[in-house]
């Protein structure tokens, strides 16, 4: 008792001393660390969704959410990419002032019914007038943006996610028995028809408002192939330096960015976003007591740029992986039997399946994953998100762990 006293003494004379106290300030706007903090754009890594169910409660389905976190109105451009990166739909959605705006991706894809939103929509009483945002267009086009998709363009969406094709007859993404694909959201000036595959998209349509949130869920209501429901936040990627009009590029302290891929020659960095990592470490457990089983929901940088040719994005079919190094629960390194090649958005549970059958008992370990590419003088960008599930009852979805951001050197294989 007399010790402890005499440390609370001490801490309380340190406290009370006559030191001035100084305020240390982080400018994490400029960090290269990817975050859940309020963004510019927001990656859904992967969905997927049963358009065969005529009812909504029986189907395979994604949901994901986006909230602006400003008292100022946004325009958020939705863009729906194939699992080989091309981008098979965008649209816009007008957010008031705090609002939000959740996306069935059964809606979206088995009906075609896009969220209807509009300029003209009452704001709450926090939330700034509709017009007040200083970085939309004049005319920002929004008068209404949503509906329903026309049978035909319904289809051609469907063709696209499920069977990997549409007018051309070359591959843009696999054949699946659901559609799957991933989403981006960013944050915009306008409701203007221009998708990322537009020059005029970076130069004269983006923002750099820090200001959207958002998460997904999942759900699998199948008895005999589910039966269970996960979620988990979206990943946030911010601008830096953040705010002002479409067109500027800024200083930006990334050595390149996360839409370098579709940026005109002459405005490279333009969308001053955060880049992702290429080294994770996954979590895995696949047998025990329970038939504990794991996905890696896996978003990949393709190796095409910004083009309309259908044909070139069959390149982005098999984008080799550099390392992966499987760790049981007793330490044990194991590298891949075999090659592993991925896509760039998958649930994959074929790399546990590229190692020999873990020993000693053990039912789970870690994976060390290089996904650069190898497609650019520079590291590619990669996403992981760890999906675990047992008996039908159980489910959770987390991120994996990146071992390196995306402006540092990658660490070298174990």
């Amino acid at each position: 008792m007399r010790r402890a006293l005499a440390i609370f003494a001490v801490l309380t004379t340190l406290s009370m001393s006559g030191a001035p106290s100084t305020r240390v300030v982080t400018a994490n706007n400029a960090s290269c660390d990817i975050g859940i903090y309020p963004a510019a754009t927001l990656l859904l890594p992967y969905f997927e969704v049963d358009t065969t169910q005529t009812v909504p409660s029986t189907a395979m389905n994604t949901v994901f959410t986006v909230v602006n976190t400003s008292q100022l109105p946004q325009i958020a451009r939705v863009t729906l990419w194939t699992d080989f990166g091309f981008p098979a739909l965008s649209f816009p959605m007008f957010l008031t002032g705090y609002g939000m705006q959740s996306i069935s991706m059964y809606e979206l894809v088995a009906r075609g019914n896009l969220p209807v939103t509009y300029s003209g929509a009452t704001p709450g009483t926090a939330s700034a007038a509709n017009d007040s945002n200083p970085n939309f267009l004049e005319d920002n086009h929004c008068d209404r943006s949503g509906g329903t998709l026309v049978k035909e363009r319904r289809e051609r969406l469907q063709r696209a996610l499920i069977e990997g094709e549409r007018d051309t007859g070359c591959r843009i993404g696999r054949q699946h028995a659901i559609a799957t694909g991933y989403v981006t959201v960013d944050v915009v000036n306008s409701c203007a028809d221009v998708d990322p595959l537009d020059p005029s998209y970076w130069t004269d349509t983006l923002l750099f408002d820090n200001v959207l949130t958002g998460d997904y869920e999942r759900i699998n209501p199948n008895v005999t192939t589910g039966n269970y429901a996960g979620g988990s936040p979206l990943v946030h990627i911010r601008a830096v330096p953040e705010g002002g009009p479409a067109g500027v590029v800024g200083q930006v302290p990334f050595p390149y960015t996360f839409y370098d891929r579709y940026l005109p020659a002459e405005a490279r960095k333009m969308d001053r976003r955060q880049p992702l990592p290429s080294v994770f470490a996954a979590r895995f457990i696949e047998g025990g007591s329970t038939g504990f089983k794991t996905n890696l929901m896996i978003w990949r940088e393709g190796a095409t740029g910004a083009t309309r040719d259908e044909c070139l994005y069959a390149k982005n079919e098999k984008l080799p992986v550099r390392t992966i190094v499987r760790f049981d629960e007793h330490e044990n390194a194991t590298m891949a039997s075999s090659g592993i090649v991925l896509p760039p958005s998958s649930a994959n549970s074929s790399v546990a399946t590229a190692f020999p059958l873990l020993t000693a008992g053990d039912v789970g370990g870690w994976f060390w994953i290089s996904l650069d590419n190898g497609a650019r003088a520079r590291a590619s960008q990669n996403w992981i998100t760890v999906q675990m599930y047992a008996e039908g009852r159980y489910a959770v979805d987390f991120d994996a762990t990146w071992l390196a951001n995306g402006c540092s050197v990658p660490p070298a294989s174990p």
